[in-house]
């Protein structure tokens, strides 16, 4: 430890003239111990094919079966499963105790342990308890009728994440049914979930689901779609599900659709990039649908490229049209044949399409009214930069339409009428004369209107052109498309949570 300064003299020698003492320097503090971290878990079980089930589960004598495990652990416990092969099927029912907030439990794969199906039932893994985390697995379906996860009813807070889930056979990989609430599917990578013709989902989010999240997860080489909120028609009278959030996946190369929402209400899909669909048997090909009733809809902030169709609202209908549906700050890009549309409005009821970027389309940034379904009522199409050869194709089903302070490429074509592919050598009517008729008054054109279709950044023919739709902007107006050029980086990124 530091010496102490020696104490000052009461009084100075007798000899001397008195004069200040300098101040003595404080001596540095001896360090306190610091208290050791408690313990991350109360108890840690361990899982491992060389054990046995009559063990004590410790890292020294583990138990043999995850499913032996499960009726050991409690709240803020950890089960270590060990690298292997593991043929169980695991039920988290009231037979397993329940986490809870403070105290989750944890099952846990160290090594990548591969689960692989028993020969009987429909799933792998079954959770019906809340405030779980099951992460670092292979689920291996091995081309079985089974899927790899489901969750039921009480959920809450539970979380399957960083597993790699694959190859099965039934309807999807992962699902949420039976009233499962509040799961966060996160950071899995589903794939090839595929039974020929017939839909496989990467994930399902069935009816009576609530508050679900689908986060950051690589899904890919589905017979079905990425993520499908799949509505009640057809096989049940029960509630849509609801609070669903898609968002920072990465979702391409599915027979289907990367985000399919039927009836579903209050659903966010955003971040997210999607590429890869090609007409199909069973789809258009279309990154993005959404139609029978779903409500409350928003799509926004999205990287779509190399489709067949950007984003389709409406078209398949059973009872009302889909409603309040929001697509906004979407980067809808390099498209493909036989349609290139980048959005399409088949039917809905105030559909707001704000703030979109499209740019590299054959077929028309823009297809609204034709009444598949229904008409488009109530629709607002605002502050777009179609940066497309092909503009606007418009049916005559649009009460309520309103195009506004959109930016055109240079000598963009726009019709009315039937809905037709247009061939390259097509040409409809210009701005001047679409204007004249009363469409997009205060809409322009420019050769400059997109710098760079990497960055998506507005050119001089967009910066400050936009209306003020009430949406975060820089500058002295919105720019018109999804980007805003005159930012600082920090408020670049507010521009994701847009609220109207």
């Amino acid at each position: 430890p530091p010496t102490q300064p020696s104490p000052e003299p009461t009084t100075p020698p007798v000899t001397q003239v008195p004069t200040p003492s300098p101040e003595p320097t404080t001596p540095s503090p001896v360090p306190t111990p610091e208290e050791p971290a408690p313990p991350r878990y109360s108890r840690e079980w361990y899982v491992s094919p060389s054990g046995n089930d009559t063990a004590a589960g410790s890292q020294a004598s583990p138990l043999r079966t995850i499913a032996k495990a499960l009726t050991l652990v409690g709240p803020g416990e950890i089960i270590r499963v060990q690298q292997g092969t593991y043929a169980e099927k695991l039920v988290l029912d009231s037979n397993v105790r329940a986490g809870t907030t403070s105290a989750p439990i944890t099952l846990l794969g160290e090594g990548k342990p591969k689960l692989v199906p028993t020969s009987s039932g429909w799933y792998m893994v079954l959770v019906q308890r809340p405030n779980w985390r099951i992460e670092g697995f292979e689920f291996d379906v091995k081309s079985q009728r089974q899927i790899a996860v489901t969750f039921a009813g009480d959920t809450q807070g539970t979380v399957l994440a960083n597993n790699d889930l694959h190859h099965g056979a039934f309807g999807s990989g992962i699902s949420t049914d039976a009233s499962a609430r509040g799961v966060t599917i996160e950071n899995n990578h589903i794939h090839h979930f595929a039974r020929g013709s017939d839909d496989s989902h990467g994930v399902v989010i069935a009816p009576t689901s609530k508050d679900i999240t689908v986060r950051g997860n690589d899904i890919h080489d589905n017979s079905g779609d990425s993520v499908q909120c799949l509505g009640p028609e057809g096989f049940s009278n029960d509630a849509p599900a609801s609070g669903v959030l898609i968002e920072a996946n990465h979702m391409y190369d599915n027979r289907e659709n990367a985000v399919d929402i039927k009836t579903c209400h209050d659903v966010t899909v955003r971040g997210n990039r999607m590429h890869g669909f090609t007409k199909s048997s069973t789809s258009r090909g279309e990154a993005v649908v959404v139609h029978y009733s779903a409500k409350n809809v928003v799509l926004e902030d999205n990287d779509i490229s190399d489709a067949a169709l950007g984003i389709a609202v409406g078209g398949n209908r059973v009872g009302a049209p889909p409603t309040n549906i929001s697509v906004r700050r979407n980067r809808v890009h390099s498209l493909k044949m036989p349609e290139g549309s980048a959005i399409r409005i088949e039917n809905g009821v105030d559909v707001r399409v704000l703030h979109n970027t499209v740019t590299g389309t054959k077929g028309f940034a823009l297809v609204l009214g034709h009444g598949t379904g229904g008409d488009s009522t109530n629709v607002a199409v605002r502050n777009n930069l179609f940066a497309t050869r092909n503009a606007v194709n418009l049916g005559p089903y649009t009460s309520g339409l309103d195009l506004a302070a959109n930016v055109y490429l240079q000598g963009a074509n726009f019709t009315k009428g039937n809905f037709f592919i247009p061939e390259d050598s097509w040409v409809g009517e210009l701005l001047a004369a679409w204007k004249q008729q009363g469409q997009d008054v205060s809409s322009a054109e420019s050769a400059n209107a997109l710098v760079d279709t990497n960055t998506f950044m507005p050119g001089t023919g967009a910066v400050d052109r936009g209306m003020d739709l009430g949406l975060p902007f820089c500058g002295s107006a919105p720019d018109v498309g999804a980007v805003e050029s005159d930012c600082p980086s920090d408020a670049q990124a507010a521009t994701a949570a847009l609220t109207e």
